[in-house]
């Protein structure tokens, strides 16, 4: 569906396809891509199977996009363990499906769509002990992070005009995520525990839209990593959510909250080739989070998520 622009005129404006439109992202995306002066269409699962490549060429034969924001995922990390076709064929035939009808613009003699692909940090090992770089190895470890990573090699494969962007502990306001969980839980006990031997960047989608906005007007395609600067741990990350409730914040080891899939225990990402691309530099996840947290209490009541 159209989800309108406040001056399809506007130069460099673009027709854009997003799949995912009733995801967390797209809840900050799109009214942020809108008020860049780009039409938006934006489709949610239930009207957009990516899965069936007729469909998604149905769709790109009706909305004629100039780009593809492609935002829709398979996100239920624990759960890919054990239904692995299902993560598989959203994230990675789902994403290749894109791709290919993008690449078949230029059956017709046209340049080929370009793309935007927003993956994970799951893509990568954990094992480092220095921010990684886009261009590093991958050796993701859970089948979740294995799915993701097939989608970017599909993408890969069919397109020269794509941007992989990846970004890791996502949150933000229309969906289920760590710190409306956290809040809700240190409002309501009086011990949590979080791990605290895994470390990260949180991203705020607010900050992903305006990184992916002004990203996609770079024409500059590649692999981007995408988050919040600094870095800290699950626990770290809760305490600064809990600060000011009246409930204790204990670290535990992954040991000691085992979860079906294997977590990255140090994921941080380089950012360095995203800021020279788009000329500023992300705020930190202490501001980031300070501005949601400021809006969460203006808005609604946070809703309880699967902890991390």
């Amino acid at each position: 569906m159209l989800e309108g622009t406040r001056d399809a005129t506007k130069p460099g404006c673009k027709r854009i396809l997003l799949t995912g439109g009733g995801g967390m992202l797209a809840a900050t995306l799109v009214p942020h891509l809108i008020d860049l002066g780009h039409q938006v269409f934006s489709f949610d699962r239930e009207h957009f199977d990516i899965t069936d490549l007729a469909e998604v060429q149905k769709h790109f034969d009706e909305v004629k996009p100039d780009l593809v924001m492609h935002c829709a995922a398979y996100t239920a990390v624990d759960q890919a363990e054990s239904d692995s076709s299902l993560s598989f064929a959203v994230n990675a035939t789902g994403t290749e499906n894109i791709a290919r009808c993008c690449a078949a613009a230029n059956a017709g003699g046209d340049a080929e769509i370009p793309m935007v692909y927003i993956s994970t940090d799951y893509v990568f090992d954990g094992k480092s002990n220095v921010p990684y770089k886009p261009y590093d190895r991958t050796a993701p470890e859970s089948k979740y992070g294995m799915s993701k990573l097939a989608g970017e090699l599909a993408v890969q494969k069919h397109l020269k005009y794509y941007y992989i962007v990846r970004t890791s502990w996502l949150y933000g306001p229309g969906g289920k995520n760590f710190v409306d969980t956290i809040y809700k839980l240190a409002s309501d006990k009086p011990v949590i525990k979080v791990v605290a031997d895994q470390k990260g960047s949180p991203t705020s989608t607010k900050t992903l839209s305006q990184i992916l906005g002004a990203l996609i007007e770079t024409g500059k395609p590649g692999i981007y990593h995408a988050t919040d600067m600094g870095e800290t741990t699950w626990y770290e990350f809760a305490c600064q959510i809990a600060h000011g409730l009246p409930c204790k914040v204990e670290p535990c080891t992954t040991q000691e909250m085992p979860r079906p899939a294997p977590r990255p225990a140090y994921s941080a990402l380089d950012k360095a080739s995203l800021i020279e691309a788009i000329g500023f530099v992300p705020p930190t996840w202490q501001d980031a989070l300070a501005q949601y947290m400021e809006l969460m209490h203006q808005v609604k009541k946070p809703e309880e998520a699967a902890l991390v």
